[in-house]
Order: structure tokens, then sequence, then C-alpha cells
């Protein structure tokens, strides 16, 4: 294999200026794109793969020769954040060749808080315990779980820091999740992130269905058949039943935990 030679060394714009070419058909680019990001001191920087333009560092280590890093710093990605200050100047810096070694992909962070409640209850006071476990990724919450033990929590963390990664759906990029196709209870679906941090919304598809076929479908295959008809089985259908008029009425149902899915399949094409 001929040695690669240190080549040139660019900014991530003169890297496109100089590699990035346009399909003719589709009028799309490629050849500058990026692989992913890496934290950095708890800021977010992006490795591009950039075609034809190699490092002999990759060479030397046995990984790709064309992953970059741009390690310039821009400016704060939100515009209400202030800690770069009003005067922040970005610092554009060549690309760095990027070896994917020592180096952690993923930043994890696991976060622990116990707690103690008290409940009025039956005219009297309960004192309760209690625990919540925070994951993040890369500073980004991803997950969180009730845990009333250290040891349990710190437990769990790790098994989930496998099982996240595993799954279908992204947890570490959940917006990218966004309108994917799902079977849902075997209904045609997509889904959204939902309104925490590991939990979706799934959004009904009406393709190929009627909206009142698809609720209907859905209203029969989810809830069980009610044997019992006593007070209390029919008061609980009773408010489920005002809960589905809700969900229905609304448009979307907000299914709570992503990994509670075996009512999903994922890979619906």
């Amino acid at each position: 294999m001929e040695e690669i030679k240190t080549p040139e060394r660019l900014t991530l714009e003169q890297a496109k200026a100089k590699f990035s070419k346009v399909d003719p058909d589709s009028g799309k680019t490629y050849g500058v794109s990026k692989a992913f990001d890496i934290l950095i001191d708890d800021k977010l920087y992006t490795v591009y793969d950039i075609g034809n333009y190699e490092h002999p560092n990759g060479q030397w280590n046995g990984t790709p020769t064309t992953w970059w890093l741009d390690y310039s710093d821009y400016g704060p990605v939100d515009e209400d954040d202030e800690e770069e200050g009003e005067d922040f100047q970005p610092r554009i810096r060549e690309l760095i060749p990027y070896v994917d070694k020592g180096v952690h992909r993923i930043c994890w962070q696991i976060h622990y808080k116990q707690r103690n409640t008290v409940k009025y209850k039956w005219d009297d006071f309960d004192v309760r315990n209690g625990g919540s476990c925070q994951i993040y990724a890369n500073g980004k919450l991803i997950y969180s779980f009730f845990a009333r033990s250290v040891d349990y929590a710190l437990s769990k963390a790790q098994y989930m820091m496998v099982q996240l990664l595993e799954h279908p759906y992204n947890f570490l990029d959940q917006e990218e999740n966004r309108g994917r196709k799902i079977w849902y209870y075997g209904l045609p679906a997509t889904v959204d992130p939902g309104y925490e941090a590991g939990n979706i919304k799934v959004v009904p598809d009406y393709t190929n269905i009627s909206p009142e076929t698809w609720w209907k479908e859905y209203y029969i295959r989810k809830n069980p058949i009610i044997v019992e008809t006593d007070e209390e089985s029919m008061a609980d259908k009773r408010i489920d039943d005002e809960h589905f008029a809700e969900t229905k009425d609304y448009g979307t149902i907000n299914h709570g935990d992503a990994l509670w899915d075996g009512m999903i399949n994922w890979f619906r094409k």
C-alpha cells in the first residue's frame, strides 16, 4: 500500500470548495459529509468525512483516512445563549486529522437524585422515598427512570447504556426519528419525539385507511374484552373510554416510553 503523504491543511470551507461535487441529475452536493459529533470540553464538534482528502494518521492507526475534525468555534448555537458574550469572534481553525482511537465517541453522564416525599392520605401523613436517574449522552438528556436506591440506579443505567444504543429508535438524536414509519397495533402510523426525553408520540397514517376506521381498529386492538361487570371494572372502563375520546379528538397518541414497544413494529417501509 502506498504511503499517504501529509496533505495541505485546509479549513472546512476551503475543503468544501476543493472537494465538494454536485450531482448533475439530483443537484445534491456530495464529497464532504458529516460523520458524527464528539464532545470536547463540554462542547460538540463535528467530524467530517471528506473524500479524496486523506491524512497519514489514519493509515498509521488503521482507521479511516478521510475523517477530519472541525475544531473551530462558530459561537453560540442558541441566540439567547450569552455564554460567549456579545463580542464573540468566531475562531476558524484548520481541520485536524481525526483518529478514532483513545476517544470517547459518546461521553456518558449519569445523574441520580434521591428524595423523600410526604403524602396526606386517609387522615394521616405518609412519608415515602424515591429517586430519579437521568442518562445523558454527549451532553444531551436522552432517558430517565425511577429508582429508589443508588445501587439499582447505577446498575440499571449501565444496562440501559447498551440497550439505548441497540434499539431501533435513535435515542442519541431523537429528532431524527420524527416522521419514522411504524406499525402501531398493526395499524400504519409515524412517530414523533414526545414531551420528555425517551418518550414518543404516535401519529396515525391515514394514507390507505380512513380516520374513522383507524381509530375504531385501534380501540378494538388496544382494549381487552371486559368480562367482569362489577362497578369498579365498569368505572375504569368509563375512564378509559373518556381518555380514548380525548386522544382521538387530539389526533395523536402520547405513547410514552419508546422502550415500551411490544405493540410497535419499527420497520414499516
